[in-house]
């Protein structure tokens, strides 16, 4: 004869067999989330259009001095907005929608079309360390106005720098060597890239910004013939 708690284990048993089933029928659902619009992000100012910092890059970063430590960064610095990493997506979507840390950048400057300048990009780490001179090279404005800065500023004589050339692209990981090029690196691997150079149109340097917290452009020669009075630089994440 069953006795009354052997009738509450058995229903006890029951209810355990059920919610198991129950939880093996149920599909187990994902959260969604729209990808991030890598390619439609608005474009930041990182550099104000002014005059370039000083005649050679030396003279605003000194490498041989003191004035690559972290505390000693530039007033112009500027400090990456932190990027949103999508968990709730699948590993392999996730990784390719935060690939936020590469970032292109435009330069545009005065006073006319063909005026040279030259730049140096330097980045620092999040709370420490030292400057790092990630990519430096030249640049030519071309003939396409800025008339009016994508943040709503208006510029007289503005143009739009056309020509990027890099001089050298190993000093940031990921670069490869191509003795086919002039220079005997190939600007467009690893993790600096330069696309639409020479065409007139708007040329863009695309740098992988991982493991840095502030980056600055220090742009110089300034003053002589033929050169750009001032230079400033948008960018966004690519």
């Amino acid at each position: 004869m069953r006795t009354k708690s052997d009738l509450i284990v058995a229903a006890t048993l029951v209810v355990v067999v059920v919610m198991i089933f129950n939880a093996v029928d149920i599909p187990i659902r994902r959260a969604a989330a729209v990808p991030l619009d890598r390619y439609n992000t608005g474009w930041i100012r990182i550099e104000d259009s002014a005059a370039e910092d000083a005649g050679d890059f030396a003279t605003t970063i000194d490498l041989d001095g003191d004035e690559g430590v972290w505390s000693a960064k530039t007033a112009e610095a500027y400090e990456i907005p932190a990027y949103a990493s999508n968990r709730a997506l699948p590993y392999e979507m996730a990784m390719d929608v935060t690939a936020g840390t590469k970032w292109m950048f435009a330069f545009f400057g005065t006073d006319a079309a063909d005026e040279t300048f030259s730049f140096n990009l330097v980045g620092w780490a999040a709370t420490n360390g030292f400057a790092q001179v990630i990519c430096e090279g030249n640049g030519i404005l071309g003939t396409q106005d800025v008339v009016t800065e994508p943040n709503g500023d208006s510029i007289t004589n503005g143009f739009w720098a056309d020509t990027i050339e890099i001089d050298e692209v190993t000093k940031w990981s990921g670069a490869v060597a191509d003795p086919n090029t002039a220079s005997g690196y190939y600007q467009m691997a690893g993790q600096i890239a330069v696309l639409n150079s020479g065409d007139n149109e708007v040329a863009l340097l695309i740098v992988d910004l991982a493991g840095l917290g502030w980056i600055d452009f220090v742009t110089y020669d300034a003053g002589g013939g033929g050169e750009a009075t001032s230079i400033g630089v948008y960018g966004r994440r690519h």
